[in-house]
């Protein structure tokens, strides 16, 4: 878990960090539970996602290829 500076962020940025970074509190709970749910491969939405990724992943052709010797017999 990453620090924060007082130097570079408001007492607002620095309370909501605290609390979203406190297991005792509403806001981590909900965080994690999010978290929990965007990665649970059983999710509609995950598996839109991954789908989606799949089918749209550009297919490369190398640049290069080596030529191989034709062997007459």
């Amino acid at each position: 878990m990453g620090k924060i500076s007082g130097k570079t962020h408001t007492r607002k940025q620095l309370d909501d960090w605290a609390n979203q970074n406190n297991p005792n509190n509403k806001a981590y709970h909900a965080n994690m539970h999010n978290r929990l749910k965007q990665l649970n491969s059983n999710n509609k939405a995950y598996q839109v996602n991954q789908k989606s990724r799949r089918r749209n992943k550009p297919f490369i052709w190398p640049d290069w290829a080596p030529d191989y010797p034709e062997y007459d017999d």
